[in-house]
């Protein structure tokens, strides 16, 4: 694994992880995670992927992770989540330079699902394959909050800590932890809660979730959503009792949305998974049924 850094346009210094196959990539896999973590907690993931013969790229987006020593803890700099949307054309654009002619996958991850949707509804033609895992999806209640904390924004919270992961363990009380609704596997729980990029130890800003909650309603819109490159092939993966997608609702609107744009889309709802469903107690099929997709981006990608 190296560890790397690219300056943007806003003069920030994005950092990112790179693993690399044994030989000659097949495959590019870029990977956005979600909120209030960052790219080495998917490691384990990253290397059963450059195994398989990926080579894999993932930043550290703004606000998080070792890119907020740029930024500052839970802030999104200058140019706000449409920088970090340009961060991830960024890098796949060294990755495109390092692999030339290896198919790219966006792979993202709640928040980073949020991304990965909203940055190839603006700029994914060319892209090989898009994973969605975790995604909210689409959702009224989505809406109210992000009007909810534009109106707090509105009234000079904007730099204040803001608490966005405090009530997905309700479905799970009594809990051990503030954490269950993670995953099942308490290892993988204990292991977030101890990270000081992780959770409480390391919160997004009012401003920051306002203004990814608005790009977020936006990009599920059925226009938005339509705009989608029709040739891409989509897979959603979601835990069955994950709380962010309401127990896969929201998940299952998004899709219905993809249909009726006429995408290529399936589906995987893991039941009792909950919502870090690569640290989940099921990991290895979650990972198994990735790969089967990539195989599949792979060979259609084959003159």
């Amino acid at each position: 694994m190296d560890e790397l850094t690219l300056r943007d346009t806003d003069g920030v210094d994005v950092f990112y992880r790179r693993w690399l196959p044994a030989g000659e990539a097949s495959l590019v896999v870029l990977v956005a995670h979600g909120m209030s973590e960052h790219s080495g907690r998917y490691a384990r993931l990253a290397t059963a992927l450059s195994d398989a013969g990926a080579a894999v790229y993932a930043p550290d987006h703004r606000g998080h992770g070792r890119t907020a020593a740029s930024t500052g803890v839970g802030r999104a700099g200058p140019s706000g989540i449409a920088g970090a949307l340009g961060d991830l054309g960024a890098l796949r654009r060294i990755a495109e330079s390092e692999h030339p002619g290896a198919p790219v996958v966006l792979l993202g991850h709640s928040m980073g699902a949020l991304l990965a949707q909203a940055y190839a509804e603006r700029d994914g033609s060319g892209l090989a394959g898009l994973v969605l895992s975790g995604s909210p999806g689409s959702d009224d209640a989505v809406g109210e909050l992000a009007t909810a904390l534009v109106a707090a924004v509105d009234a000079g919270m904007g730099e204040e800590p803001l608490a966005a992961l405090s009530g997905f363990n309700a479905a799970f009380e009594p809990a051990r932890t503030p954490f269950d609704w993670l995953s099942r596997d308490p290892a993988e729980v204990d292991a977030y809660i101890a990270d000081p990029f992780c959770g409480d130890n390391h919160p997004m800003t009012y401003g920051f979730v306002a203004d990814l909650l608005t790009v977020a309603v936006a990009a599920m819109e059925p226009a938005a959503v339509a705009s989608l490159p029709v040739s891409t092939p989509i897979l959603l993966i979601t835990g069955g009792a994950d709380p962010v997608s309401n127990a896969g609702a929201g998940v299952r609107a998004l899709q219905g949305r993809m249909v009726d744009a006429g995408l290529r889309v399936d589906a995987i709802f893991y039941a009792d998974a909950r919502h870090e469903v690569f640290n989940e107690t099921n990991r290895d099929q979650v990972t198994a049924d990735l790969i089967g997709f990539l195989d599949r981006v792979r060979a259609a990608a084959r003159p």
